[in-house]
């Protein structure tokens, strides 16, 4: 009986899970963007307003952005965009597929492996696995830009 309560269980908990992350992409609060390189695909990221509002605003304000693709240690993936802000409801724990802007170089960051230790400004996350990441090269091209 115990088992069976404890599948249950699980089961709901994952289906609150699968409810929670997607949105509805038209919400004031919640807007989709593309992260895409040429030739080798695009990830959809959502950037949720209430976990930093003021780095959200800006980088809203500054799209479309384009960069060069950098990872730290493997763990992250980022583009330097130029934003200066400073720091907005910190974290320092992030788990796969989160988006953060590192205050240091004002780059937006997906993370690829769950890390701790450093601070970034938490902006959202991955709407689909960040797998595509792992196949591109450092250097290349990435855009970010608002989907339509």
């Amino acid at each position: 009986m115990f088992v069976i309560n404890e599948q249950v269980n699980s089961l709901i908990e994952s289906n609150l899970e699968v409810e929670m992350i997607w949105s509805n992409p038209n919400s004031v609060s919640r807007i989709h963007v593309l992260f895409e390189t040429v030739g080798r695909g695009k990830i959809v990221l959502e950037l949720v307003r209430h976990l930093s509002p003021i780095t959200f605003s800006n980088i809203i304000k500054k799209m479309p952005i384009s960069g060069r693709l950098h990872f730290l240690n493997g763990n992250i993936g980022y583009v330097e965009t130029g934003l200066n802000l400073g720091a907005e409801k910190q974290k320092s724990v992030f788990k796969r597929g989160d988006l953060g802007l590192m205050i240091s170089n004002g780059s937006i960051c997906i993370v690829l492996k769950d890390i701790k230790g450093i601070n970034m400004n938490h902006i959202g996350h991955c709407v689909e696995d960040p797998i595509i990441l792992e196949s591109i090269n450092s250097g290349e091209i990435i855009y970010i830009k608002r989907a339509s």
